[in-house]
């Protein structure tokens, strides 16, 4: 996948949802991770041949990017230039690449604990970045920022529920299942079952929870980066509110939140109030 048609996709997901309301330096910062993130996920979930060879080669890349080197692949080279202005350090993109490796081999997770570990490498590093390109990275922020990201992750399997257990991914904890009596076989069966309407209840509010206790972030930040923040917990939260509209049956159909319900919570957001 080409950095173009990386770039197009970003019109259509929740990271960008604030991005054309920045300034140009942090739109075009937020890009460039952006689309590596993507790049990654595109290695890890769709790439023909052995994605985990592929994978061990973005991780070469990033040794000469960080040695000082030009990078010969597009996406790393654009990626480069805000590791230089910004002063990120490779801890987070090596996180993502792991993610992915991590899902070479894993199918399912036993445990919500066990999930929580895999959105430490898959969904939190992305946070960070963020927090770097503005200028607001400190450990208390950083733990904020995981909060919002792990409850975005979470909400994303929602709802791909189907399209992940199809491709022999399931990422509704094992003990959850068990708990509410879904099989595995229920998890591309159109329409929801009860059960599974149930457990998808049961995960959305845990990632609510979890928006809920990252919103503190917001009063730490200022300018551009609050405005950033405000549209991904907008994202997640017009996300959980999508899902709930569906009746937490989002097998049978796409279920996304609409854009200027997105737009009205990041608002809400920014004056203080919780959507």
């Amino acid at each position: 996948m080409s950095t173009t048609e990386l770039r197009k996709v970003a019109g259509t997901e929740n990271f960008p949802v604030a991005l054309w309301f920045l300034p140009k330096k942090h739109r075009r910062h937020l890009m460039a991770i952006y689309v590596y993130a993507r790049f990654v996920d595109y290695i890890g979930d769709e790439a023909p041949g052995d994605r985990a060879t592929l994978l061990r080669k973005v991780s070469r890349d990033l040794d000469e990017l960080f040695a000082g080197s030009e990078p010969r692949d597009e996406v790393m080279r654009v990626l480069g230039e805000t590791v230089r202005e910004v002063g990120i350090p490779r801890e987070p993109f090596d996180d993502l690449i792991t993610a992915n490796l991590t899902d070479q081999q894993v199918r399912e997770y036993r445990t919500y604990e066990q999930l929580l570990d895999y959105c430490s490498y898959s969904a939190n590093p992305v946070g960070n970045l963020v927090l770097y390109v503005f200028g607001n990275h400190t450990p208390a922020n950083e733990k904020l920022s995981d909060r919002i990201c792990t409850a975005l992750q979470i909400l994303e399997h929602l709802q791909d529920i189907a399209e992940d257990a199809g491709n022999g991914r399931i990422y509704l904890p094992a003990q959850d299942r068990e708990r509410f009596g879904v099989s595995t076989e229920e998890l591309t069966r159109a329409p929801a079952s009860r059960g599974l309407r149930a457990l998808t209840a049961f995960e959305a509010q845990r990632a609510v929870r979890l928006l809920d206790e990252g919103e503190p972030l917001l009063r730490e930040l200022r300018g551009a980066g609050r405005i950033a923040v405000s549209g991904f917990l907008a994202g997640g939260r017009a996300t959980a509110a999508a899902i709930a509209a569906a009746n937490f049956d989002t097998i049978g159909s796409q279920v996304g939140p609409s854009k200027p319900r997105t737009a009205a919570l990041a608002l809400r957001s920014l004056v203080g109030g919780r959507g």
